[in-house]
């Protein structure tokens, strides 16, 4: 949501460092119903009301960013976009840094920008208790941001975040039985097909190493156990929220901005920001940290196509690995090729996890055709 908001107000005179600065200073409530603003436009419930009753939406209309919300569809990345952020252990790192400037004066003192920084990190990173604290998915009875976070990960991945609590203890939190175990295995023999794919479009000659059969099928699966954990729009509000913390976490490390400046960690790179920053307060990020940063945008694409059913057979395929179109049917209503960031998160996946995606050793079973869902 904080990228997407970036990029509504830029253009028009405004430059893009204009636009996250405007963003970077905001009063928290301006962002807060901004989010609101962009879940009530999703409408993911389909509701001819809509989910913002009036006296919300009479809120809304109030807020600093009311002029620059998105048309329709969910305006905010994929949970996967978070998912990986999440794991160059940049939220646990900033929680000390807000702990710091908030208890005294050990990191300095930080410029006005910086204070403004502060308040909207409390409340839309850590849950500072505002008009919309239950929208954020925290409440008396989920009190931890981090927590919801890992719920939802390993819900919809299967997946937990690389690391336990701050101070290395294991992190506990509530585990769901329903879990897609099934995603990274199936994901990752995706990758594999796609590079093959790829590799081959660079062919002159030689065997065509590209089995859109098979790119389709996986594609098919990965969509359906993805769309399982999302009936009735669960899980939705929850990766709103996480979208917003981590695109926040994000816009704050992707330039020397002030609270960079402030931490004396101006470097060229958010991860090399992050490394300087965690030095500051006693907390390493992730070894990896550059590849989560490099193939969070793109990895979000990725997985709201496979989410999206764009790719309905065999003749879609090229749509995960190529820029141009074959011969093929016209494309479904907004979808778009993804060669380019395929390629990246083949790239990074692989970096993070130390896995040669080049290599499988044993393909994973695809079942021929998931069953509907209801609906």
């Amino acid at each position: 949501m904080i990228q997407q908001l970036v990029r509504r107000l830029t253009g028009g005179g405004t430059t893009q460092q204009q636009a996250a600065a405007r963003v970077l200073t905001a009063d928290p409530m301006d962002l807060i119903l901004h989010m609101e603003q962009v879940w009530d436009a999703a409408n993911l419930w389909q509701d001819p009301v809509g989910p913002a009753g009036p006296a919300r939406r009479a809120l809304i209309q109030l807020g600093g960013f009311a002029g620059n919300g998105p048309a329709a569809g969910p305006a905010w990345d994929h949970l996967g976009y978070s998912f990986v952020l999440e794991n160059t252990r940049a939220v646990q790192i900033i929680r000390r840094v807000v702990r710091e400037l908030r208890a005294g004066e050990g990191l300095g003192i930080p410029s006005i920008a910086t204070m403004r920084w502060l308040d909207a990190t409390e409340a839309i990173v850590f849950g500072a208790p505002n008009l919309f604290s239950a929208w954020l998915s925290t409440s008396t009875v989920r009190q931890d941001p981090e927590s919801v976070r890992r719920n939802a990960y390993w819900r919809l991945f299967g997946m937990d975040l690389a690391f336990g609590t701050d101070d290395n203890r294991p992190f506990v939190f509530d585990k769901a039985v329903a879990a897609n175990a099934s995603f990274v295995p199936l994901f990752e023999e995706l990758l594999y097909e796609l590079w093959q794919a790829l590799s081959n479009l660079r062919n002159t000659s030689g065997a065509n190493q590209a089995d859109d059969d098979r790119i389709f099928r996986i594609a098919e699966q990965l969509g359906y156990i993805l769309r399982v954990r999302r009936q009735k729009a669960l899980i939705a509000r929850e990766e709103l929220a996480a979208a917003t913390a981590l695109g926040w976490i994000e816009l704050s490390l992707s330039a020397n901005t002030p609270v960079v400046v402030d931490l004396r960690a101006e470097a060229t790179s958010a991860a090399d920001r992050l490394r300087l920053i965690g030095e500051r307060v006693g907390l390493a990020p992730h070894s990896r940290s550059g590849a989560f940063f490099a193939m969070a945008g793109d990895l979000s694409l990725l997985l709201r196509t496979l989410e999206a059913g764009y790719v309905s057979g065999p003749e879609f395929a090229w749509l995960l690995y190529s820029e141009q179109s074959p011969a093929a049917p016209p494309l479904p209503p907004g979808a778009a090729p993804l060669g380019a960031e395929s390629r990246r998160v083949i790239t990074e996946w692989s970096a993070a996890t130390g896995k040669d995606l080049k290599r499988i050793p044993r393909p994973v079973r695809v079942e021929s055709r998931p069953p509907a869902l209801s609906r």
